[in-house]
């Protein structure tokens, strides 16, 4: 999986850079800023499957702001079946509003002032909730979830 945090004291989104394809950790781009749509200047941070999360992505750039009334089951969008990784992303809106979604397309809104989501997100919330800053917090996670890591790059930092 990975590691997404979101604080909306700073305003920002980090992820590290680590894909893992069949059990090969690869390189890739987790953060998505929405450019178009009623949701335009948002952030999404994908974690877990990355198909049905970037489905997920189109799907929310098309809806109103808080319109969410078409929950739906990425199974069904996809004609998958059962999908055997699951998948979340978390939105940082140009509010500094975060919510996070999973499968069922429906937004739930997080009153935290900071969030992190993977399989190394409670490794990054404990770190925060210890007092370090959200680049801190996923250093630590790189350290301690093998899913976690830089690949070699800077962190993906994105402000809304």
């Amino acid at each position: 999986m990975t590691t997404i945090i979101a604080d909306r004291r700073e305003g920002i989104m980090m992820a590290d850079n680590q894909n893992t394809l069949a059990n090969i950790p690869t390189a890739c781009r987790k953060i998505y800023r929405m450019t178009s749509g009623p949701n335009k200047g948002t952030l999404v941070g994908t974690t877990g499957n990355s198909g049905p999360a970037l489905v997920f992505i189109e799907w929310y750039r098309l809806h109103s702001e808080h319109d969410f009334s078409e929950s739906m089951d990425d199974n069904q969008i996809l004609g998958a079946g059962d999908i055997d990784e699951d998948f979340w992303c978390m939105l940082l809106t140009p509010e500094r509003k975060i919510f996070i979604a999973d499968r069922f397309f429906c937004p739930d809104e997080v009153e935290e002032k900071y969030f992190a989501v993977g399989s190394g997100g409670s490794i990054a919330l404990g770190a925060m909730d210890a007092g370090a800053t959200a680049e801190e917090a996923l250093e630590i996670a790189c350290k301690r979830d093998t899913f976690t890591s830089k690949m070699g790059r800077k962190f993906q930092i994105e402000e809304v």
